[in-house]
Formats: C-alpha cells, structure tokens, sequence
C-alpha cells in the first residue's frame, strides 16, 4: 500500500514538473521564434524552432497525463481507508 502512495505522489510532482516544462517551452518558441524576430525579412526561424513547439506540446500532455492519473491515484487511496491515512501523519 506504501508503494502505492509513492508512485502517485511521485506521478503527481513528476505530472506538474514535465507540464511547466512544455509550458516553457511553448512560451519559448512563441518568444524567440515568432516575437523576437516578427517582421525580420527572414521568417525561417518559425520553422526551425518548430521541434521546440512539438516537444512542449508532448511534455504538456504528458505532464498533464501523470498528474492527472496521480491525484487520480491518491484520491483512490484515500477513499479506501480515510483513517489509516489520518494516522500515518
């Protein structure tokens, strides 16, 4: 049951650490490739900085993914026994 409780604590911070990660590098791609160098006369940088977007779009659901399956996890847990959890403190 230990066990349990550390895979979904640890799929929960892992879930939120992995989704700020996309969100950076979404933002990231947003500000160096499209803000940073708007009306430059060469835009080829949108296309280059592209593997930045795609990898922040998967570590996002990813991320989102594991949380959600944590808290889904530890609500279970809880739900089983509320007692047990209240001693265990």
């Amino acid at each position: 049951m230990k066990s349990n409780k550390i895979w979904s604590y640890s799929a929960l911070i892992m879930g939120i650490v992995i989704s700020i990660i996309g969100v950076v590098l979404i933002a990231g791609y947003f500000t160096e490739g499209y803000i940073a160098h708007k009306g430059d006369p060469d835009q080829s940088l949108l296309f280059w900085y592209l593997p930045v977007l795609l990898l922040g779009f998967i570590a996002l659901v990813v991320g989102l993914s594991a949380g959600v399956w944590g808290l889904i996890s530890i609500r279970k847990i809880r739900k089983q026994d509320p007692a047990k959890d209240i001693h265990s403190i």
